[in-house]
């Protein structure tokens, strides 16, 4: 079960990291729409790896 919780936190931060860079790739050239879709992707991804970090955290505490 532990192991199978790792990859849980292990993917989100993956997904987190992912959703950052193609946020940082996407140029706007001035869209808003594409403007909010940047921000929306920066958002998602800074959260998900808070929570990533924290989970993880509480992992390692319940583990020792």
């Amino acid at each position: 079960m532990k192991n199978i919780q790792q990859q849980n936190v292990g993917m989100l931060f993956a997904g987190s990291f992912l959703a950052l860079t193609a946020s940082r790739i996407i140029e706007s050239n001035g869209s808003n729409l594409i403007d909010f879709s940047q921000g929306l992707l920066t958002g998602i991804g800074i959260a998900g790896m808070v929570v990533s970090l924290l989970v993880y955290g509480r992992y390692q505490k319940q583990s020792r």
